[in-house]
């Protein structure tokens, strides 16, 4: 297990990138962007792991539950990511199924139903669609990460919580009220500023004016404009503590963050607007809605030498870990 990788697994991260999920209220926000660098690969071949083989793997002990929480971190996160940012994957996983399934009176898992529980999640033969010969080494350490921590869940006053998760945010997660208008106690604003050297942590997106009014006006009929320059008719209006906007003025219109970042195509709402010789330029920085874990925060802080542990407990505030009976 300890077989140094081969420099093709760079082009193979981009396969490995977690899809959208459905828009939906309080769903987890899945990784969108593995672009790492030879420092992250070279330190991920370095992990020490338990000599695992896919075909000398106990499944068969999983139950229908784990095997599926299986499926749902390989959709997730990278499989290259730290052993540690992958147990982290695991135990948010876990406790948003088993929040969901709470809320739809599911007693017990049914797989029939795992499409209601709103998380990705990939099957054994999609993984080795992905991975192609890297799939025994990949499944390995995904399957040690989901049952190394096999039924741990994060409980706040006695409760499993809504753990949900975004790809990394612009410097620090947004608190839960300002993404889903309803305040959770774990859900607040942290410090998540260890990756702004990442060379993807910034996104540009150029407008020509004609694009720019003909995005809007595709969404809003009645937006109207002044004449002149189109760059002096953007206000930024309100920001929240991290950073990111809740409300903007564009021509007549005031228009909410989240309902911009839809139209215009940006990865957040943690922008900045400029007028750039004939353009309108959008600089964003991170990915996701921004609540809850930072996938790329919990890699950068498992490299660092935390534990899935004191990486939750960074990410859901006042939180503990449970085993399920």
């Amino acid at each position: 297990m300890k077989q140094i990788l081969y420099p093709i697994v760079l082009m193979s991260l981009i396969f490995l990138a977690a899809p959208y999920i459905i828009v939906k209220i309080l769903q987890p926000e899945a990784l969108s962007v593995t672009d790492e660098s030879l420092t992250l690969v070279r330190r991920a071949q370095e992990q020490t792991l338990p000599d695992l083989v896919y075909n000398n793997l106990e499944i068969i002990d999983l139950d229908d539950f784990e095997r599926y929480l299986i499926g749902v971190v390989a959709a997730e996160m990278p499989a290259l990511f730290h052993i540690e940012a992958l147990k982290a994957q695991a135990v948010a996983s876990r406790t948003y199924a088993i929040y969901t399934m709470q809320t739809l009176n599911m007693e017990v898992f049914d797989p029939a139903r795992m499409s209601e529980i709103w998380q990705a999640y990939i099957s054994e033969d999609e993984m080795r669609r992905r991975w192609g010969g890297d799939f025994d080494r990949h499944f390995a350490t995904i399957f040690y990460a989901v049952s190394s921590t096999a039924g741990e869940i994060l409980v706040y006053d006695g409760a499993a919580i809504v753990a949900v998760f975004h790809a990394f945010s612009g410097g620090r997660t947004e608190a839960s009220e300002n993404v889903w208008s309803e305040p959770r106690p774990y859900l607040r604003s942290v410090p998540s500023d260890f990756y702004s050297h990442r060379a993807d942590f910034e996104q540009t997106l150029e407008f020509s004016g004609n694009e720019f009014i003909g995005l809007l006006r595709a969404e809003f009929s009645d937006i109207t404009f002044d004449e002149g320059d189109i760059g002096s008719q953007i206000t930024i209006n309100t920001r929240t503590e991290a950073g990111y906007v809740t409300q903007a003025t564009i021509g007549n219109k005031v228009i909410d963050g989240a309902a911009l970042r839809r139209i215009l195509g940006l990865r957040s709402t943690n922008f900045t607007v400029s007028r750039e010789l004939d353009k309108i330029v959008f600089r964003v920085k991170g990915y996701g809605h921004g609540a809850g874990m930072s996938q790329v925060g919990a890699n950068e802080l498992a490299l660092r030498g935390h534990s899935y542990g004191e990486i939750l407990k960074h990410y859901y505030s006042g939180v503990e870990l449970w085993v399920l009976p």
